[in-house]
């Protein structure tokens, strides 16, 4: 898709929310600087709703909002870390620091969370997939909020509450997020295709929400490619596209983890389609290429020479994992 996707250009306010229970906490709450811990399955809305919950504070209290993917910390190298623009001015020196991954990660964020922002006010920290953080880390992220928490409040995603330690559940406030129902999801993807001005029948809005099992995100992507390919949501062209999605799923779901720079879920699919699935590394370098131009999601020129690259290597016969890994690690940073 080449043009701004649905579900950032459609990204809901606190009143938007079609959960009424997550909508009222968050109501309630607004004004009121505390740690939060959003908690439920995939797709349900859990950072868009700690996002706007912070746009809403920010409409009366000055403050900077600090996005980091813990997932996406831990699978970058050191180096990559340190030229973060997230982290820049936090280090004295342009060299990788000694020292552990985690340590290093765990520097940054408390130097980051002690940082006033310029504009003055509060600064909140948003980490998602906090599900993927180890004990070690979370021990020390719990002195950084005991530390700093005049300066800098923390709102947590993860998927897996029994993942995160009570010392950090007990300095948060707990949401619980669920998906949206059935009716829910069909109100949320009829509102959308209205004001985009796209046709659709009720029969066809349904037929999306039962394919995207519970996931809002990935029914707002099924209405749009649908809406994008023909101009009109109905069951035919519904039909057609989630047919070939239905096949193409695995795959779109992997790119998306790249995409977001969730490595370790992009490493956990490719291990799965590539030994459970009996995927060869040039039949599913074909399906990535394949997906990746339809979507029109990177620069054209630069990824057939990715593609090109690990064509040549998966010819001769190395190592599928490592080269795909690689082209999809690359992926998850091209613009």
């Amino acid at each position: 898709m080449e043009s701004p996707l649905w579900i950032d250009k459609h990204a809901p306010k606190i009143e938007d929310f079609v959960q009424e229970e997550l909508s009222s906490i968050l109501s309630l709450f607004e004004e009121i600087p505390i740690n939060f811990l959003f908690y439920g399955p995939e797709g349900c809305g859990k950072t868009a709703a700690a996002i706007a919950l912070s746009r809403k504070i920010n409409e009366k209290f000055p403050l900077e909002l600090v996005e980091l993917n813990v997932s996406d910390l831990f699978e970058k190298s050191k180096k990559d870390i340190v030229e973060s623009p997230l982290f820049s001015g936090f280090l004295s020196s342009g060299k990788t620091p000694k020292g552990s991954k985690e340590s290093l990660i765990i520097h940054l964020i408390k130097e980051s969370a002690g940082y006033s922002p310029v504009s003055g006010g509060n600064k909140i920290m948003l980490l998602d997939n906090f599900e993927s953080a180890q004990k070690s880390f979370q021990q020390a992220l719990r002195r950084i909020i005991e530390r700093h928490h005049e300066n800098t409040k923390f709102i947590l995603t993860t998927r897996e509450l029994g993942k995160v330690i009570p010392a950090i559940r007990s300095r948060c406030y707990p949401v619980p997020v669920r998906s949206p129902n059935s009716m829910e999801m069909k109100q949320i993807i009829e509102n959308i295709l209205t004001i985009e001005n796209v046709e659709y029948s009720r029969e066809c809005v349904e037929f999306i929400t039962v394919h995207a099992e519970g996931n809002i995100r990935i029914a707002i992507l099924y209405a749009q490619a649908i809406a994008e390919r023909f101009g009109n949501v109905n069951q035919e062209n519904a039909y057609e596209i989630l047919n070939d999605i239905g096949k193409e799923k695995p795959i779109i779901e992997l790119i998306e983890y790249a995409k977001k720079r969730n490595f370790s879920e992009t490493r956990s699919s490719l291990e799965s389609l590539l030994i459970k699935d009996g995927y060869t590394g040039s039949e599913l370098l074909e399906c990535i290429n394949n997906s990746v131009k339809k979507r029109g999601i990177v620069d054209p020129i630069e990824f057939a020479e990715l593609v090109g690259e690990v064509d040549f290597h998966l010819a001769k016969g190395t190592n599928a994992l490592i080269h795909l890994t690689n082209l999809l690690t690359k992926i998850g940073h091209m613009k």
